[in-house]
């Protein structure tokens, strides 16, 4: 039997997403995302590492601004590695397989009386224009 590893999240971008570059040349974004729920009474948010690669990463790293909404869809990946001290550290973080763009920034190029959309981003083409997204 196949297991199934999917996560989907709705928060908000902590900060602007950051785009780096692997040894070999493969493009990789950073995001962290905020999501809030309420125990008891009290709002409880949890923050969330996700990794978007190659085009999703190239338009994340265009897009994806601090207080953004996002919609993402992936799965979970750990990974483990040594700090400076030598000690084993665990990573969790979400692979992204899509991110959807849930609103628009007021001081974005879109900003204009239209009602916002959403924006699917996919994440098997490396060559998706800006000039092809909406906002």
């Amino acid at each position: 039997m196949r297991g199934v590893n999917k996560i989907i999240l709705i928060g908000n971008a902590t900060r602007d997403a950051e785009l780096h570059h692997t040894g070999s040349g493969k493009a990789v974004t950073g995001i962290r995302l905020a999501t809030n729920r309420t125990v008891r009474g009290q709002e409880e948010t949890q923050f969330h590492t996700v990794v978007c690669w190659e085009g999703l990463a190239e338009t994340t790293s265009t897009y994806v601004k601090k207080g953004d909404p996002l919609y993402v869809e992936g799965r979970l990946q750990y990974r483990s590695f040594q700090d400076e001290e030598g000690r084993e550290r665990i990573m969790t973080e979400v692979v992204a397989s899509d991110v959807q763009f849930l609103g628009r920034r007021k001081d974005g190029p879109a900003s204009t009386s239209e009602a916002p959309g959403i924006v699917r981003v996919p994440t098997d083409s490396d060559d998706i224009s800006p000039d092809e997204i909406p906002f």
